[in-house]
């Protein structure tokens, strides 16, 4: 048996309505469904609590198609937590954008957190890349970068 393919990424998040703000307003996702989960055994059994209820928002990605999962904790009650980077666990996700300093200047004005400005990525001296990370609302990092040359196989 194998992975046939990756089907969606997902964040929990302590709001699904602000979040959606962030990934469709600042980063052009579109909104696929929000809906309502409570009161299902099987999500119990899944998700290891009784009585879980949720909020689910499922967003695509325009044009390759991707699906991203916000899921926000009613019961039990979502809890905050370290989303530093560094720490094991931390996920993030990368989007290719068309311009890095355009996007950061949007996201900025619009009073979006940064961890850093527009940064070029250079490896063997070439440039190989330009971008920066954004924090979600809830602090989640987003990696936003333009390639200019392959950078998954150096």
């Amino acid at each position: 048996m194998s992975v046939r393919q990756c089907h969606h990424h997902g964040f929990t998040v302590s709001s699904v309505e602000t979040s959606l703000q962030f990934y469709c307003d600042a980063l052009g996702l579109e909104v696929v469904r929000v809906s309502e989960r409570r009161n299902l055994p099987s999500y119990d059994r899944m998700l290891g609590f009784d009585d879980v209820a949720l909020t689910i928002g499922i967003l695509q990605h325009p044009q390759t198609g991707f699906i991203l999962e916000l899921v926000q904790y009613d019961n039990p009650q979502g809890e905050k937590r370290s989303t530093q980077n560094t720490w094991v666990g931390a996920s993030h996700l990368a989007f290719e954008v068309d311009d890095v300093d355009a996007l950061h200047e949007s996201l900025t004005t619009a009073g979006y957190s940064c961890i850093n400005p527009p940064t070029d990525v250079e490896r063997d001296g070439v440039v190989v890349a330009r971008g920066f990370y954004a924090l979600d609302p809830d602090g989640i990092s987003v990696e936003l970068f333009r390639e200019f040359a392959d950078v998954t196989s150096r």
